[in-house]
């Protein structure tokens, strides 16, 4: 059997490449790795000092800004919602380099006026919008309602990045009744958000729509009686109930819509945050794209949209209010201060990605590299 010089078969070279590629995978997927890979998260600041061990093995996601509910005296529409947009392996930032960045605002609720349109999430770029040139990924926010006109949700047309998703849109209120429709719930990671539920002329106020792509559903439309329920999330659960002579309920789990209000004075329930990356939550970061806020029924308040990038409800008297947007980095650390460097002869090729000639492996694979070859 032919060995290197090195004393290993080629057997064993086969079998080490197979544990590194699936260490690789282990760390970016695996929470009980966490500490091989760096996550950040940016929700305020314009500012980022790229770190002493950053590596050009990364993933930048942002998520755009929700836009508010609407507040007209007849007929109020709910919010659009963030985009998503990312990039991988992102190269070209400088150790110690100050890069420029923006995390759109959500939509603040007005009085008796349309609702405030979400910020662009850019990363890398001087400007504020996604339409500039020269940035490396940017998320667009999602519109404001504007009385029977539901706001648009975030575009892929209009963001920029390898991967992009739309953020849901708002539906309208009716210009028959004080009626209001759901604000759309935000794009992430999985998929794109979904629109919210439409008003009925003077009976319910329309649920929010559910976040983040898999089986989320759109907020449902007001039913005869009651308010439409809240789209559910990424699991097909958790939109909230629509209310029967009653506000509209909360979303009850991470990324689902809240629930319409029924005819007379009650508020929309409000959206949910997402769960893209609960495993690494904080008091101001961690979760994903938000569900929409669900609209009120001559009501003081439309849902809230939840963060990050939910739109608002409508609302008579305030719209709710849509949700900030998010920048989230995750890189493997040039070099890791748990970690044993293993060259591998050769390298590592992955099917259309970059070529790993120094790779990191976790120290228990060097455990079985030494069984495999105790010559090692």
């Amino acid at each position: 059997m032919s060995r290197d010089k090195l004393g290993i078969t080629k057997n064993s070279k086969k079998i080490i490449k197979t544990f590194a590629v699936a260490s690789i995978v282990l760390l970016v997927f695996s929470p009980g790795t966490a500490d091989a890979f760096v996550r950040v998260f940016l929700t305020s600041g314009t500012s980022w000092t790229v770190p002493s061990n950053w590596s050009d093995v990364n993933t930048i996601e942002t998520i755009g800004g929700g836009g508010a509910g609407d507040s007209a005296a007849t007929g109020s529409a709910g919010g659009g919602a963030g985009a998503y947009a990312a990039i991988n392996n992102l190269s070209g930032l400088n150790i110690g380099g100050s890069i420029t960045y923006q995390v759109g605002a959500g939509g603040a609720p007005a009085t008796n006026a349309a609702g405030d349109t979400g910020g662009d999430t850019v990363f890398n770029g001087a400007g504020t919008m996604c339409a500039q040139t020269g940035l490396s990924v940017c998320a667009k926010g999602g519109v404001g309602g504007s009385t029977i006109t539901g706001g648009s949700g975030g575009t892929t047309t209009s963001s920029f990045g390898t991967f992009e998703y739309n953020g849901g849109s708002g539906a309208g209120g009716s210009s028959t009744g004080d009626t209001a429709g759901g604000g759309g719930g935000a794009a992430g990671p999985y998929g794109a958000g979904k629109n919210g539920g439409s008003a009925a002329a003077s009976v319910a106020s329309g649920g929010g729509g559910g976040a983040g792509g898999g089986l989320s559903t759109a907020g449902f439309p007001a039913g005869t009686t009651v308010g439409g329920y809240g789209g559910n999330n990424f699991n097909y659960m958790g939109g909230g109930l629509g209310g029967s002579a009653a506000a509209g309920g909360a979303a009850t789990s991470s990324g689902a819509g809240g629930g319409g209000g029924a005819v007379g004075t009650y508020n929309g329930g409000a959206g949910g945050s997402g769960w893209e990356w609960n495993s690494y939550a904080t008091t101001t970061a961690g979760a994903g794209g938000g569900g929409g806020g669900g609209g009120g029924n001559t009501c003081a308040l439309g849902g809230n949209g939840g963060f990050y990038g939910g739109g608002g409800g409508g609302c008579e008297s305030d719209g709710g209010a849509g949700r900030v947007g998010i920048i989230v980095i995750t890189y493997i650390p040039s070099v890791p201060t748990t970690s044993r460097a293993v060259r591998l002869k050769g390298g590592v090729r992955f099917r259309g990605g970059v070529r790993l000639n120094q790779l990191y492996i976790p120290d228990f694979f060097t455990v079985i590299i030494k069984i495999l070859n105790p010559k090692s």
